[in-house]
């Protein structure tokens, strides 16, 4: 079909004046120069973990393709507090970013002061992933599938005691909500992180947990532990060959951990919209794909509003759970 040069030259003019327009809008101007310095990733986990890797992974990708360094600080403590008050507190031009998990929905519920009001000081980018977890049980356990669990777990209530990494956090949410679904009764015994946890869950000093795939697969295949189900909605690709709890019987259960990346709430939405089209392009590279498949994550990506409406579904979800099982944090 042939365009006309009357219509070529409405476009081309169409080009100029948006151009103009943007470069007249600050906002606009300051989203075509960013990155102008130096970022940083602030991560509110200690070193070595996913969460941390996956910043440092999309970092070296954004200085690779921006021609800007991009430092990952690692500031762990006060349940995600400190590293999120940090980002909250620094200058809103898109030059310091958070990696956020879900204690961005949890810790509004959990902890009596919190420095900062997430919907108001916030400003979401993008939900990188999903985190895969799976209930797994000692082989001691006379179960080896759900229904068996299930029978096992009513006919004994309260015999089973369950690990999490510690009071209040999504690993001991993720069986709350199980409890509630199910009408099982089990016993919660807190642990401080994942390791020691897996430890005790291994030796057989506690019956069952909801740990993530990363952990799952290695023990399930030196036939430490049992897999009963895993806690997505739908399979894994981490994991296609495991079936979901949903699938097997416990309808509509969903209980996944996850991360993205958010800002401070005054950074202009021209910056916010830059930065989530660039890591949306990066996550969904096969080799960071396949590199989040390993840690035991899907690729979610999408639009920052997308983001905002997941935050607030998940607050809604587990703020819910937290007020009937009537759980404080210690």
């Amino acid at each position: 079909m042939m365009v006309s040069l009357t219509t070529l030259g409405r476009l081309a003019l169409a080009a100029v004046c948006s151009t103009a327009a943007l470069l007249a809008s600050p906002a606009g101007a300051q989203a075509l120069s960013f990155p102008s310095k130096p970022m940083r990733i602030i991560v509110p986990f200690p070193p070595g973990g996913p969460t941390d890797l996956i910043a440092r992974a999309v970092g070296a990708r954004l200085s690779e393709r921006w021609g800007q360094p991009v430092v990952v600080e690692n500031k762990p403590g006060g349940s995600t507090i400190i590293g999120v008050d940090l980002v909250v507190k620094s200058a809103p031009d898109g030059h310091t970013l958070l990696l956020g998990s879900n204690s961005l929905a949890l810790n509004r519920f959990l902890i009596a002061k919190v420095p900062y009001d997430v919907d108001r000081d916030i400003a979401p980018v993008i939900l990188i992933a999903k985190i895969s977890n799976a209930l797994v049980v000692h082989p001691s356990v006379p179960a080896n599938n759900l229904q068996e669990f299930l029978a096992y777990a009513k006919a004994n209530p309260n015999k089973l005691t369950y690990g999490s990494t510690g009071q209040g956090t999504a690993t001991h949410l993720f069986a709350e909500l199980f409890s509630m679904m199910t009408g099982v009764q089990m016993v919660h015994v807190p642990y401080k992180g994942t390791g020691p946890a897996v430890i005790d869950l291994v030796a057989g000093q506690i019956n069952l947990m909801f740990d993530s795939l990363s952990t799952v697969i290695p023990n399930e295949k030196a036939g430490k532990v049992r897999l009963i189900g895993l806690t997505n909605s739908k399979r894994s690709a981490a994991a296609p060959d495991m079936p979901t709890l949903n699938e097997l019987g416990v309808t509509g259960y969903e209980a996944t951990g996850w991360f993205g990346i958010a800002a401070p709430a005054a950074v202009p939405r021209e910056i916010i919209a830059k930065l989530n089209t660039e890591i949306d392009s990066i996550i969904r590279t096969p080799e960071m794909r396949e590199r989040l498949i390993t840690y035991g994550s899907d690729v979610v990506g999408g639009s920052p509003e997308d983001f905002r409406a997941f935050i607030a579904s998940e607050a809604d979800k587990w703020g819910r759970v937290i007020r009937q099982a009537n759980i404080k944090a210690e």
